[in-house]
């Protein structure tokens, strides 16, 4: 019988720690973010990749007609413009080979929209290691936190975005099995017809004054799923990172072996597919099936204030966690609510709270956003 690769799974070790800690404060040298301008198309494909087909992202005539004169892009674009997790390379810093990684929580400010024609500048680097007790990781856990700073093409600085991984080992995750009682969702036809018509049922803010607007108003509800592995490699290749192949995928095999998980067939893949296989993730993590990646319901939490604050709005920041696994067949509702509202600097803020809430009631990220308002005065 032919040999095929063998994969350990990777350990958490005082050696590997210490490669880590040594990178705080450093960034990517040799790495190229995905995106380097806002271009039409890269609008286009980011809006429809998260599924928000605001008129903002896509009718260049209704854009122009607001306080913004231009097509704005989907706040949450600036993440494939930094080389955090860059096309070719480890998304996460030496030191941990084979040690798995999933998103916590993300940390996003803006000081005005992305918006069509940005070439984009970014600094990248590693922020902070804390090491934690984990129940889900099987005891320990490591969290690395990154923050990525940009600049547009006249050097003025437009925001920041940090995000949060969990490191752990998955052998231990297999054996314990934390959720291993939940069962994916199958739906029946009608109950498909069912969500399809609350999909027709959507509604935006088209036009949002602060004066209007008070303490404990909701936020337009949003559908999101039933989610597929088509509709996650969609989202996933708006950003780049692990959808490579052949000559880019030997590369990475060449550089980070420990990465790549063999296949079926023994090819050695990146652990991407825990994101649209349900076998390969409940073999290497005990998990029941594939789940999705955490920015992508960031970017949901997004489209749950940009629905809300109208045209002529603008999202100033979010900051969110991601609290439960999103699986494959999971549907989410996007919903939230006004928890405060002031002015500064003679501007009309509202502060937000928003959360996804899926079809077993869970929460599975919530967050709190500001937005600013538009006044009449």
């Amino acid at each position: 019988m032919a040999e095929t690769l063998k994969y350990e799974h990777g350990k958490i070790t005082e050696e590997g720690l210490a490669k880590i800690r040594a990178r705080i404060g450093k960034g990517f040298e040799g790495r190229r973010s995905w995106r380097t301008e806002i271009n039409r198309d890269a609008i286009y494909h980011m809006a429809l990749g998260i599924g928000d087909l605001s008129p903002m992202y896509l009718d260049e005539e209704y854009a122009k007609k607001t306080r913004w004169g231009t097509l704005l892009a989907p706040p949450i674009i600036v993440q494939t413009m930094d080389t955090l997790r860059a096309v070719g390379h480890s998304g996460l810093p030496e030191g941990l080979p084979g040690v798995h990684s999933i998103w916590t929580g993300s940390l996003y400010e803006w000081v005005r929209p992305p918006r069509l024609g940005d070439r984009i500048r970014s600094e990248s680097y590693l922020k902070e290691v804390v090491e934690k007790q984990s129940t889900f990781g099987g005891g320990r856990t490591v969290y690395q936190t990154y923050e990525a700073k940009y600049w547009d093409q006249d050097g003025t600085y437009i925001g920041l975005r940090n995000d949060t991984w969990a490191r752990f080992e998955r052998v231990k995750t297999a054996e314990k099995k934390k959720y291993g009682d939940i069962t994916l969702k199958v739906w029946s036809a009608d109950e498909i017809r069912s969500l399809m018509a609350e999909y027709e049922k959507e509604t935006r803010v088209a036009k949002q004054w602060w004066e209007d607007v008070k303490v404990g108003d909701p936020t337009p509800r949003i559908i999101k799923g039933p989610l597929t592995p088509t509709a996650e490699i969609a989202f996933e290749s708006t950003l780049g990172i692990y959808l490579v192949g052949n000559k880019v995928a030997a590369n990475l095999y060449k550089k980070h072996p420990a990465l790549m998980v063999p296949n079926e067939l023994g090819v050695p893949e990146p652990p991407q597919r825990v994101h649209w296989d349900n076998h390969f993730t409940q073999q290497i993590l005990g998990l029941p099936g594939a789940y999705d990646l955490g920015p992508e319901r960031c970017s949901w939490l997004i489209q749950g204030a940009t629905d809300f604050m109208g045209d002529d709005g603008a999202i100033t920041r979010l900051e969110c966690q991601y609290r439960k696994f999103n699986y494959m067949g999971d549907v989410t509702w996007v919903q939230g609510r006004v928890t405060d509202k002031y002015e500064r600097d003679g501007k009309g803020y509202a502060k937000l709270y928003l959360e996804c809430v899926n079809h077993r009631d869970e929460v599975t990220a919530k967050g709190e956003a500001e937005v600013e308002l538009a006044k009449r005065r």
